[in-house]
């Protein structure tokens, strides 16, 4: 499931219908809330595990200032190029791009003051050794964030998404990936992949995602892995599918589309 979910990322346009619909309405401000918790300082060095478009490590790169270096890691060369091909302000930290999957992080120990990831850890498959990693390449005393979807509450766009998916009878395009739980962890066991982590903090956060229209989130399908199932299909099953995907998503008085979002934000020091 895992593996197949993170190959298809690197799928067509996907990268891009990613960034367009999904990262500035639903991962920057999840983005914002890690970052902001892991009370980053000027000049320090930072990990961003599955990096996708850069989202994480961008605004990293904003608050270490350019005395800082800043590393986009992730396993999709064409996630990468999408967030390589955006400007950098000369008042941020440089960004590296690193192509490599989580279980083998291309780099030495104690390298980051801190190592972050946000909403990757479920999807890999093995997510112990996935901690691991990130605990060896941060610095004794370095802050390791992960931020994963809380499985003990709905899960906001992605159970909408799944369901309109499976009444228009599309097959899974990789085992389980109509399975809620494949989506999420629960606190206990993010705890448990932490714990080998000093002073850790586990907290559930909720946050609402907001989309201008119906049209807007249902394109978030899109940025998924399900894209290049649904753009393949005939031109009315296409349709049908957006249709029972907008027809779950319940639009406010002035068309715009709120969805609450639940996330563990865990914090340790290595």
């Amino acid at each position: 499931m895992s593996e197949g979910r993170s190959a298809g990322f690197t799928s067509g346009s996907i990268p891009e219908a990613y960034d367009r619909f999904m990262a500035p309405q639903l991962f920057e401000p999840w983005a914002r809330e890690l970052v902001g918790r892991a009370k980053l300082r000027s000049g320090s060095s930072v990990l961003d595990v599955a990096s996708g478009p850069g989202t994480v490590a961008r605004l990293a790169a904003a608050v270490v200032g350019p005395d800082g270096r800043v590393v986009a890691s992730d396993i999709s060369s064409a996630m990468l190029a999408v967030a390589a091909a955006k400007p950098v302000d000369p008042a941020w930290a440089p960004i590296d791009y690193l192509e490599c999957p989580v279980s083998a992080i291309d780099a030495a120990e104690g390298s980051f003051d801190a190592v972050l990831c946000q909403q990757g850890l479920q999807f890999f498959p093995d997510r112990l050794r996935a901690v691991g990693e990130m605990c060896r390449v941060a610095r004794p005393g370095g802050v390791v964030m992960v931020s994963t979807w809380a499985s003990e509450h709905p899960l906001g766009l992605f159970g909408p998404m799944t369901k309109a998916l499976q009444e228009a009878g599309m097959a899974e395009p990789y085992p389980h990936a109509f399975d809620p739980q494949s989506y999420s962890l629960g606190a206990a066991e993010l705890r448990w992949l932490m714990s080998g982590l000093r002073d850790l903090v586990v907290e559930t956060v909720v946050r609402d995602a907001v989309w201008r229209n119906a049209e807007d989130a249902a394109a978030t399908l899109m940025g998924t892995p399900y894209g290049p199932g649904v753009r393949a299909l005939p031109a009315e099953t296409r349709e049908r599918v957006r249709t029972l995907f907008a027809r779950r998503l319940r639009p406010s008085p002035d068309g715009t589309i709120t969805i609450q979002t639940a996330s563990h934000i865990g914090r340790g020091v290595k």
